[in-house]
């Protein structure tokens, strides 16, 4: 599965997984459906989507801030692998969110360094009822300046998402998670590929952004996948771009 069949199937997708939420909760009673909106998205977390929707009338959408204040950042080298690791327990992967062939640094969403941890659920029986997989993302929010020790200006943050998977088709797993900010999230794993991607979709909030601050959420960002950005594929490469990143792994010579 490539980038743009990914870009094809968002849309999609959200729809989809929307009608499987709203035909679950009917068969729920009232009571657990109270007790899913509450755990699925707390006080917190609405509260801190709103401080992010302020930021980026700021700073602009991660995608489109020129990254240069974090330009001396990388990924761990422990972290030099790529592909999925499966078994019989799920799903892990590792690796920073990156938009492929994208040369220009300040088109990249901030750096970050993500796991994609995903476990099979299963009922009182031990039946399988199917794949949550979370995802913790440190990332970095740059500014337009140059890194600063006198006058720090590269911001450190935790973000941290859960999806529901479903297959879409053999071997693709995907699932959605939505947002009070600008853009829901679509998690889509590639298991014949071994890749992860992430694509978006704008939120029911992001024209009243949009409206408060002309811009603030701007463009729908690009489909997103997970490289391995620590210093040894440049290193196997022989030589590249100051932040280079790619597929290989550790096993690759």
């Amino acid at each position: 599965m490539g980038l743009l069949t990914v870009r094809k199937h968002a849309s999609r997708v959200e729809h989809w997984l929307k009608a499987e939420v709203r035909e679950e909760h009917r068969e729920k009673s009232p009571s657990v459906i109270v007790m899913r909106k509450v755990v699925g998205r707390s006080s917190a977390m609405f509260i801190r989507d709103a401080i992010i929707g302020s930021l980026l009338g700021i700073f602009g959408y991660a995608g489109t801030a020129c990254a240069n204040s974090c330009s001396n950042v990388d990924a761990f080298s422990s972290y030099d692998r790529s592909g999925l690791q499966e078994s019989d327990f799920g799903i892990y992967a590792v690796g920073t969110f990156r938009i492929v062939d994208e040369a220009d640094e300040s088109k990249q969403p901030m750096f970050n360094l993500a796991t994609v941890n995903c476990e099979k659920q299963t009922d009182d029986m031990g039946r399988a009822t199917g794949l949550e997989c979370k995802v913790a993302k440190a990332v970095v929010w740059a500014s337009s300046d140059k890194p600063d020790t006198d006058k720090p200006n590269c911001s450190l943050d935790l973000d941290s998402s859960s999806y529901s998977m479903k297959q879409l088709q053999k071997g693709i797993l995907t699932g959605f998670e939505e947002s009070t900010s600008c853009f829901n999230s679509i998690l889509t794993i590639d298991r014949n590929t071994k890749r992860v991607y992430l694509s978006f979709t704008r939120t029911k909030y992001a024209d009243n952004y949009d409206k408060i601050k002309p811009g603030t959420c701007g463009e729908l960002p690009r489909t997103e996948a997970l490289m391995n950005c620590t210093a040894w594929p440049k290193i196997r490469k022989g030589g590249g771009p100051p932040r280079y990143c790619d597929f290989s792994g550790s096993s690759d010579k």
